[in-house]
């Protein structure tokens, strides 16, 4: 019974994470350049230094789920951080575009 219960708990888990993943914005704060040579689909280009003035333009809303990644994480870092101090809640670092492809399971595209 516990095995069950667990089992269940975990599909449950599964279920609301991918749930999650897929009604979040996804952003990718790269150079537009890096952009155009490869990125996620459905990523929506919003360079790192332009973050802070536009995001309003893109999710009005703070609770909006905001995904962010990068070439290697250390720029989505910086745009989480300002987004937090914006005071966005619901953000997520998925580090660089090989990790976020992989926690998100796409294949990135040219």
């Amino acid at each position: 019974m516990k095995l069950l219960v667990r089992s269940v708990l975990a599909l449950a888990c599964s279920l609301w994470l991918g749930s999650a993943l897929a009604d979040a914005l996804l952003i990718d704060v790269r150079s537009p350049e890096e952009y155009a040579q490869r990125h996620l689909p459905g990523a929506t280009l919003l360079p790192l230094d332009r973050i802070g003035s536009e995001i309003q333009q893109l999710a009005p809303d703070k609770d909006t789920p905001i995904q962010l990644y990068c070439r290697t994480g250390n720029r989505s870092a910086m745009a989480l951080q300002q987004l937090q101090q914006l005071g966005y809640r619901q953000v997520r670092n998925l580090g660089g575009i090989d990790a976020a492809a992989a926690t998100l399971q796409l294949t990135p595209q040219p």
